[in-house]
C-alpha cells in the first residue's frame, strides 16, 4: 500500500535523498532504523494520493506526523509536555515538547498500521493540527 518512501542523508551542507518506489515493509524498516538524528533525520512515506507520513529524529526519540485528506495528525504519548527534547529533523536542530517525542516501538507500530490500512492507529493518542 506504500507508493514510495524516501530518507534524507546529510553530510555537512550536502543533502542526498534515497527513494524506493513500491517498497516492502522491510524496506521501510531499513529506512526507519537508519534515523540517527545526525546523518539521517527524516523519512517520508507516500501511502496514497491523500495520505502520507513523516518521521523525524532518532535514534532514541522520533516525531511522527500523518496527513490524511489534508488533515495533519501528530502522534502523542502520555507525558504532560512539561519539558523539551532536542532532536534533529530534516537536518535542523530543534526543541520538541516531550509529549510528541515517541520511542521506537510505538513509532513502528503506528507506521506499520498506517502503511497497511491508510488509517490512524486508534489505540494511540493523536493531536489534530
Amino acid at each position: 500500500m506504500i507508493n514510495s518512501i524516501s530518507i534524507d542523508e546529510r553530510n555537512g551542507t550536502t543533502f542526498n535523498e534515497e527513494i524506493v518506489m513500491n517498497p516492502t515493509w522491510a524496506d521501510s524498516l531499513r529506512f526507519l532504523r537508519k534515523l540517527d538524528g545526525d546523518k539521517f533525520t527524516l523519512v517520508f512515506f507516500e501511502v496514497t494520493d491523500t495520505g502520507s507520513a513523516l518521521v523525524g529524529g532518532g535514534p532514541e526519540y522520533f516525531v511522527v506526523s500523518i496527513t490524511i485528506d489534508e488533515h495533519i495528525y501528530t502522534l502523542m504519548n502520555d507525558k504532560r509536555g512539561n519539558s523539551e527534547i532536542s532532536l534533529v529533523i530534516g537536518g535542523q536542530l530543534g526543541n520538541y515538547c516531550d509529549n510528541i517525542c515517541i520511542e521506537l516501538i510505538p513509532m513502528l507500530e503506528v507506521l506499520k498500521y498506517f502503511c497497511e490500512t491508510g488509517k490512524l492507529h486508534e489505540s494511540h493518542q493523536w493531536k489534530k493540527e
